[in-house]
C-alpha cells in the first residue's frame, strides 16, 4: 500500500479549538462519498497518511495544525462525546472514526 502524506479536513470553530490543544484526539465523518474517497482509494483499499492537516476558515492566513495519522476505523455504536468547550459529537454506527497524533505544527493560532 502506497502511503499518501497528509490528509486534508476543514473544522468549524468549536471542533477545531479542542483539537488544537490536543484534547480531542479523533474526528468523526460520517460515511459521505467525499469522505469514503479520501479514506479508500479507486480499488476500495484504505489509504494510509502520514498526517492531518486541519484548518478553520479560508484565505492564506486561516488557522490550520497538523497531526500524525493514526488510522481509521468505522464506529460500532452509538454514542454522545462532550468536549471542556461544551462541543457535542453525536457519532452514529457506521461513521468514520479518524485516529490521530499529537499536535506537532501550528500556524495563525492566535490563542
Amino acid at each position: 500500500m502506497k502511503k499518501d502524506d497528509t490528509l486534508f479536513l476543514s473544522l468549524g470553530e468549536e471542533p477545531f479549538d479542542v483539537m488544537v490543544t490536543g484534547e480531542k484526539t479523533e474526528e468523526f465523518r460520517k460515511p459521505s462519498n467525499w469522505i469514503k474517497s479520501r479514506l479508500f482509494d479507486k480499488n476500495g483499499e484504505p489509504r494510509d497518511y502520514n498526517h492531518v492537516k486541519f484548518v478553520n476558515g479560508y484565505g492564506h492566513d486561516k488557522p490550520q495544525f497538523l497531526v500524525d495519522f493514526k488510522g481509521f476505523r468505522v464506529s460500532q455504536v452509538k454514542q454522545t462525546i462532550k468536549f471542556s468547550n461544551g462541543l457535542l459529537v453525536e457519532v452514529e454506527k457506521g461513521d468514520f472514526i479518524i485516529e490521530l497524533g499529537a499536535v506537532f505544527y501550528k500556524l495563525n493560532i492566535k490563542k
